[in-house]
């Protein structure tokens, strides 16, 4: 129910608007003008790979820790706070996925010469998800829906 009803139309409609707004599309994996998946960047530069696991890794301790604070600090499900957390994560998080993405683009390139990167939202997001974490591990016992 969760990928038909929610994931795909999501998905759906965020590519058509990228599309129709002419917004950046992001290439982390390097997939463009290949004819197979052997030729991606990913697989060639260490760079590209390295951010990309950065990534997913982040990604999936986001996602753990969105389910772990609510159950152990006994946040209600109807409460306004996952929301907000949410907001707060797609403010500064997206600009914290730009500054990958551009880190990732321009290594060993010309144009890193007058586009420095300095990734202080990347910082801030891996200590804001390395707090939450403490957090989670700290509230861990005797609390709970679990």
């Amino acid at each position: 129910m969760d990928i038909c009803l929610s994931n795909i139309p999501a998905i759906t409609l965020g590519l058509w608007l990228q599309r129709r707004y002419g917004l950046v599309q992001y290439d982390f994996l390097g997939r463009r003008g290949t004819n197979s998946w052997r030729e991606w960047e990913v697989w060639h530069c260490h760079r590209k790979f390295g951010v990309i696991s950065y990534t997913f890794i982040l990604l999936y301790i986001f996602f753990l820790n969105g389910f772990f604070l609510n159950n152990n600090l006994l946040i209600p499900p109807l409460h306004p706070f996952p929301v907000l957390r949410l907001l707060l994560w797609f403010g500064f998080g997206s600009i914290a996925f730009r500054e990958g993405y551009e880190d990732s683009r321009t290594w060993g390139t010309r144009e890193r010469e007058h586009y420095l990167v300095q990734g202080r939202y990347r910082w801030l997001a891996t200590a804001i998800l390395l707090t939450e974490s403490i957090l989670c591990y700290k509230y861990r016992e005797g609390t709970g829906h679990i």
